[in-house]
């Protein structure tokens, strides 16, 4: 890439940015077990309780962040342009499920959940996101080898990598939230599924720009 002058450049700022973004946002309308959590809760219990479900990840992240990068940080350096590939695989992946899966998304729930208090519905989300595979996935894979090599060549960009990853991932959901709670009359899930495959495709172009990013450092 231009600039470039090793196997190792360092990340913009306005870059760093915009991959967090754009991975945070995918992420944030994909469906998994804590966006159900967000959908029934914002049924069950209103706004509130779906937005403070949505933040989990502002929690149970601390302890999965700190843990995957602490270990990666230890690794030998050639490490993590080897694992930064296969996130970036696991990424590609992501994006065609999520495509795949769009055909028969649907916003409605199935009617099972209970009620919850608004921080109740926080904390079984925060439970929900640190007992499912998929964050620790995607930060020991893909997330966690480009924050750890931005860190070690600008500490803004890695920053800003990670709080546009939270600003889309956790604002996505609210977004979703909103949308539930303001009744089922209101809700289309033909938009919802366009919206999906979108951020399918921002996924699959984000996997693809990782695998750009770290390929060069392998050989």
């Amino acid at each position: 890439m231009p600039g470039a002058s090793g196997p190792d450049r360092t990340l913009p700022v306005v870059e760093a940015l915009a991959v967090g973004l754009t991975i945070g946002l995918a992420a944030g309308i994909s469906p998994g077990p804590l966006l159900v959590l967000v959908i029934t809760s914002s049924l069950k219990s209103g706004w509130r309780a779906g937005a403070l479900a949505a933040c989990g990840p502002l929690l149970s992240d601390v302890f999965i962040v700190g843990t995957t990068l602490l270990v990666l940080d230890h690794l030998p350096h050639r490490t993590l342009p080897a694992l930064g590939v296969v996130g970036a695989a696991f990424i590609v992946w992501t994006g065609a499920q999520t495509i795949r899966e769009a055909r028969d998304a649907t916003l409605s729930p199935d009617g099972t959940a209970r009620a919850l208090t608004p921080f109740a519905a926080w904390r079984q989300a925060a439970t929900v996101n640190v007992l499912s595979p998929h964050p620790w996935v995607a930060w020991a894979t893909a997330l966690g080898p480009l924050v750890v090599s931005t860190w070690r060549d600008s500490h803004p960009s890695a920053i800003w990598l990670v709080a546009g990853f939270y600003v889309t991932l956790v604002g996505a959901k609210i977004a979703v939230a909103a949308l539930v709670a303001g009744g089922r009359r209101h809700l289309h899930d033909t938009g919802y599924r366009r919206a999906l495959v979108a951020s399918g495709v921002l996924l699959v172009l984000a996997g693809v720009a990782l695998a750009v990013e770290f390929a060069p450092q392998l050989v």
